[in-house]
């Protein structure tokens, strides 16, 4: 089939595509700009890094993390050698994105295919660009999992919600609902 007949296809596939309800257990749908995420507690970023870990819906080091189940962090700018501080705000969701990165790693076995010596899998990312007035050092939040590249999915916003608890609340703008995104 040529180039020609084909565009044409794709572009009638496309405008046909009616944008539905905002589906919060599809791992296709983001949270849509302008959606809103309520930190209601202080969280502390220790030294040396950039961010902490949530999963189930507690604060966790990134050594007690399960990879294999959804997991997020809230992102500053930059490293200090000393803890950073964000208190409770609220942040505006400028935008989302999602992307599949493939790693191969040694020595894992849990999740992935054994290749070569090493053990491929995807870890599927989702980022929450970010925005707060009082607190503009707070940039991302980035919630993932990694699985075999047939089997996972990207984090739902119901699994984000889950992740993180009560310590961060997502609040989508009322026409993400019926579908006016």
């Amino acid at each position: 089939m040529k180039v020609t007949t084909l565009l044409p296809l794709c572009l009638l596939l496309i405008a046909c595509q009616t944008k539905g309800p905002l589906d919060e257990n599809s791992p296709y749908h983001v949270l849509p700009s302008g959606s809103r995420l309520i930190l209601k507690q202080e969280l502390t970023i220790p030294a040396h890094s950039a961010g902490v870990w949530l999963q189930g819906g507690r604060v966790m080091s990134s050594k007690d993390i399960d990879q294999y189940h959804p997991n997020c962090r809230l992102e500053v700018n930059e490293v200090r050698e000393t803890t950073q501080t964000v208190t409770a705000d609220e942040f505006v969701v400028r935008r989302a994105s999602q992307n599949t990165e493939t790693v191969a790693r040694t020595g894992l076995m849990k999740a992935g295919l054994r290749v070569g010596g090493a053990v491929r899998f995807n870890v599927f990312r989702t980022t929450l660009d970010l925005h707060s007035v009082r607190q503009p050092q707070v940039r991302w939040l980035t919630c993932q999992q990694w699985s075999d590249a047939a089997l996972g999915q990207h984090v739902t916003i119901r699994e984000m919600r889950v992740t993180l608890g009560e310590i961060i609340t997502l609040q989508l703008p009322s026409n993400a609902l019926d579908g006016n995104r």
